[in-house]
């Protein structure tokens, strides 16, 4: 199947909230799985934990420095009193001592720490907050299943998520000449019907699996279901092409428009420099290749394969103005 899936997220969830989700799928859990319960301790941030060490260290040491940091003049008040402390230990008991206590201290500073000023995995909460409204490659994995009509659904995702990512990468979008709307609307919103309706094909087939009897594995669908699924699989394959379509336009546009730049350099070159680099080839025929690319317009296969994949772009988004 090739690369690992990204995640795939409601395009109606906040535009910050899916950032978050869309990141990678680390931490997060599958649309199939279970929805995940919170807990105070899963709620802790890992990388809060160097930086609470940091502070700790302050604690178990500079405990005036510390509490005026942490809580203002009544966290000043009791670091004094922790730091008259060790003061009394180091002189009292040696520099080994002190350093046991300030350890002592540190550690129980950082415990503290944690479990009061650790901050929430922002992330994770989201995740368990919308569990259902995101999917992952675990949600498309159907393990030793036969696949239904020759469609595998990772490899679907997978097709769709490439295409989107050949438009959104691509230099004519970079350089603002595709639609914006489609791109911006339309591409989220394709890609999430694609991975919604795999994720139920997928979730159908292994409850079927399941409930096949004992020593007998394989689907065993009735007429009716094994009707329903060869028409969700058209509809998923015929989305999928529409998005490859869109990006097999975006292909041939990007080619034009790097042709077109190509000739707008040389065209920028004047006739001593096109001289200076034909002898420096040393090739006649490369220099008249060059006076003949500087004498192509260049303009109309960039204008007419842009005005394709603009008519591709708005076809795919059309289902989606008329669903808003």
């Amino acid at each position: 199947m090739g690369n690992a899936l990204r995640p795939v997220v409601d395009p109606a969830l906040p535009q910050e909230e899916r950032a978050l989700l869309l990141r990678s799928g680390t931490g997060l859990t599958p649309a199939s799985a279970p929805a995940p319960t919170g807990s105070s301790r899963g709620d802790r941030v890992r990388g809060d934990m160097p930086g609470a060490v940091t502070v700790a260290t302050l604690c178990g040491f500079l405990p005036a420095v510390a509490g005026f940091y942490l809580r203002g003049l009544p966290g000043l008040t009791v670091g004094a009193v922790a730091q008259a402390a060790l003061a009394v230990v180091l002189w009292s008991d040696g520099f080994k001592q002190f350093v046991l206590a300030g350890t002592v201290l540190q550690i129980a500073a950082w415990v503290v720490l944690m479990m009061l000023h650790g901050g929430k995995d922002e992330r994770a909460e989201l995740g368990r907050l919308h569990h259902g409204r995101y999917y992952l490659e675990a949600d498309f994995d159907q393990g030793d299943l036969r696949p239904w009509f020759g469609a595998v659904p990772g490899g679907l995702m997978w097709r769709a998520q490439s295409a989107v990512t050949t438009v959104l990468e691509s230099d004519v979008e970079a350089a603002g000449l595709l639609d914006d709307t489609a791109n911006a609307v339309a591409l989220p919103q394709r890609e999430w019907e694609i991975a919604r309706s795999l994720a139920e094909l997928t979730r159908n087939a292994r409850e079927l699996d399941a409930a096949a009897p004992p020593g007998r594995r394989g689907r065993r669908e009735s007429e009716p279901q094994r009707k329903a699924s060869r028409e969700a699989t058209a509809e998923v394959l015929e989305r999928v092409r529409a998005l490859e379509e869109y990006a097999a336009r975006v292909r041939a546009a990007d080619k034009a428009y790097r042709e077109w730049r190509t000739v707008r350099e040389l065209e920028e070159l004047n006739a001593e420099t096109r001289e200076s680099l034909a002898r420096a080839v040393r090739d006649e025929l490369a220099a008249a290749e060059i006076d003949d690319a500087a004498d192509r317009p260049g303009l109309a296969p960039l204008r007419d394969s842009l005005q394709k994949a603009r008519e591709a772009g708005r076809t795919l988004a059309e289902p989606a103005v008329e669903q808003v």
